[in-house]
């Protein structure tokens, strides 16, 4: 980790990659490519490589591997690349030498910021339950990712059958989350105001008619390609359309469709499946991160509600701020 009371490490890690980078001579039209983010920068490196064959995509720098994710660990893939394409990562983030304003200090002008694409309007009810700052307390069928709804129904002791019914309650949606796809779109306007590479316009307009999302941070491929489309326009480089390539839905793990009443009140026009795609339960409830199955809402339910009787005191205390 770089230290904030040392910046001339950071000035000489730049020095050094412009040293490194001076000697290093890529062929026209290849690039060298790497990115800092979060699972869809992961995702990008497929979809990069497909619509940039000659291009050398070096790799990622993820957020999510702390404390592993040391400069040092990633030192000659940030200081080989002619390009670096990263999330804004903010001042808090404990890595300190991947803080967007470090990173403009070591890159300099290799450094191109790209959005980070969250959307609740399909799933306005998704949350993340947080405790002593993780987030991770509690994990479902959904790991990470659950349902407002859910919890509320749970807490009001409510049987699942109960808790599915929400699902289909245009009354219950329309009063609590109204405004989630609206607000949502709004928040990354502003995220993206500093940004040359921006995405919210394309979603805003296409939300409606075809699905965008699988998660509220977990992008389609097709939104994916969109974004990898637009880099490599902004940056010049020639590539295939996104029509011609294979697009391999590498964020599909979990899906969660819109629950019919949020399908109505959007005024979504495409398909809605009746099953969502989550992780199998172990005997513990505990999700088994290798298996996968799909969940009728009734299924989901009561895997949730086996999951938070085993966390009964926390769930009962979770804030779910619904208005029953």
């Amino acid at each position: 980790m770089i230290g904030s009371q040392d910046r001339s490490l950071i000035v000489r890690a730049a020095r050094k990659a412009s040293r490194l980078l001076s000697s290093l001579t890529p062929s026209a039209g290849s690039p060298r490519i790497a990115l800092v983010g979060n699972c869809q920068a992961q995702a990008l490196i497929p979809m990069l490589k497909a619509m940039v064959p000659s291009a050398h995509i070096l790799g990622a720098v993820s957020v999510a591997s702390f404390p592993r994710n040391t400069y040092a660990n990633h030192a000659r893939l940030i200081d080989t690349a002619d390009i670096v394409l990263s999330l804004t990562i903010h001042d808090q983030y404990p890595v300190e030498w991947l803080r967007t304003t470090n990173l403009q200090t070591l890159c300099g002008d290799r450094l191109h910021l790209i959005p980070n694409m969250y959307f609740l309007g399909y799933t306005p009810d998704m949350v993340y339950l947080h405790a002593a700052g993780s987030r991770h307390v509690v994990q479902g069928p959904m790991t990470d990712y659950h349902l407002a709804s859910v919890i509320h129904a749970y807490q009001q002791g409510w049987s699942p059958d109960r808790a599915v019914a929400l699902f289909s309650d245009d009354t219950f949606f329309e009063r609590n989350y109204a405004g989630a796809a609206e607000q949502s779109l709004a928040e990354m306007v502003r995220r993206e105001a500093h940004l040359e590479v921006r995405m919210a316009d394309y979603i805003a307009e296409h939300y409606k008619s075809r699905r965008l999302f699988h998660t509220l941070n977990h992008p389609t491929a097709h939104l994916l390609g969109v974004l990898a489309h637009r880099i490599l326009s902004h940056l010049g480089i020639d590539h295939y359309d996104i029509s011609q390539v294979t697009q391999e839905d590498y964020l599909s793990d979990i899906v969660k469709a819109p629950h019919p009443a949020v399908h109505r009140m959007l005024g979504l026009n495409f398909d809605n499946p009746s099953v969502d795609r989550a992780h199998v339960l172990k005997p513990d409830h505990t999700p088994d991160l290798y298996s996968l199955r799909y969940y009728t809402p009734q299924e989901l339910v009561e895997a949730y509600y086996a999951v938070y009787d085993r966390h009964r005191e926390f769930i009962m205390a979770y804030q779910t701020h619904i208005s029953a």
